[in-house]
């Protein structure tokens, strides 16, 4: 029995949380999505990094699922499938997103026990509203019976060993891996949430440029282009653009590329070209920016 034990406690590496993150990468990110789905608040902020309580974590995989850049691996221990259908279990109720995925994953059904007390009704109906948006089939929903073991009471004699039992019926498929449950992925021809560009408050800085992990903003000769239907609102831009010039809403349509026209001018303080939406323009953010007291950095 040891021998058992001493394995599960060994299967906590497979969390991981990697540098997808964006407050790994960014110290002012206020993206929370991993700590708000945590009921158990085993994800805590120490020393701006992220760690996990081991004594607390179920591997329930809210976590895991919640984080809009799939940055946190592992396996979610209380979802369990079986032929293309995911087991309906009251002690969780998945996402939005989490169907969504499952949906292009191969599942096509949701198995339940009895129509009774299904927490999961108001979720599987916004999501099959979704899906018909996106030119998708909805979920079915089966009311499976078992004449000898219902699966209620198979749960409850696992109760002794926790959801951490569950663990072992995870299939390897449906381990949660980096970069593979991003929402986008799965359906590049739409987007879910649109990217606006406030242009009389940007100077074409580029730091959202530089902080978007998911390649939003891309400049293509005099023309920036902002591709909506790669935005899974991890609030990179939004928390590092120092003009608050930029805002993300929820909307689920087809992928509308927006594209800008931008300028090139001379910076007065520098000498040196600078991109911007503004033809009065008459210094580079750089030196916008700069403290007077402050050397300038070209010299």
């Amino acid at each position: 029995m040891s021998l058992i034990l001493d394995w599960l406690e060994s299967m906590h590496i497979d969390f991981e949380l990697t540098d997808r993150c964006s407050k790994v990468r960014n110290n002012h990110s206020t993206c929370s999505y991993c700590m708000n789905a945590c009921q158990l608040h085993a994800l805590v902020i120490q020393d701006k990094k992220m760690t996990l309580n081991k004594d607390l974590c179920t591997f329930c995989g809210e976590c895991m699922i919640s984080c809009p850049l799939s940055a946190i691996t592992g396996i979610a221990s209380e979802r369990q499938f079986s032929d293309r259908s995911i087991i309906y279990n009251d002690s969780f109720t998945p996402s939005v997103k989490e169907l969504l995925i499952y949906k292009k994953r191969g599942i096509q059904s949701i198995s339940l026990e009895t129509t009774h007390q299904n927490k999961w009704h108001d979720v599987i109906k916004e999501a099959n509203i979704l899906l018909k948006q996106l030119g998708q089939t909805p979920f079915e929903v089966v009311v499976k019976r078992d004449s000898k073991t219902t699966r209620r009471e198979l749960l409850q004699s696992l109760k002794s060993e926790g959801r951490k039992i569950a663990k072992i019926a995870a299939p390897a498929a449906w381990k949660i891996k980096d970069g593979e449950w991003v929402l986008t992925k799965y359906y590049p021809g739409n987007q879910f949430y649109t990217v606006q560009l406030n242009k009389e408050k940007c100077t074409l800085c580029q730091a959202c440029f530089t902080l978007c992990s998911q390649n939003v903003f891309q400049i293509k000769e005099n023309i920036l282009c902002i591709m909506s239907n790669r935005c899974v609102n991890c609030t990179d831009c939004t928390d590092i653009c120092p003009e608050n010039a930029l805002e993300i809403y929820f909307e689920c349509s087809e992928y509308v590329e927006v594209t800008e026209e931008f300028l090139i001018n001379i910076c007065q303080s520098c000498g040196k070209t600078f991109k911007t939406f503004h033809s009065r323009a008459k210094e580079c953010p750089i030196c916008l920016n700069r403290d007077p007291e402050w050397l300038s950095p070209y010299g």
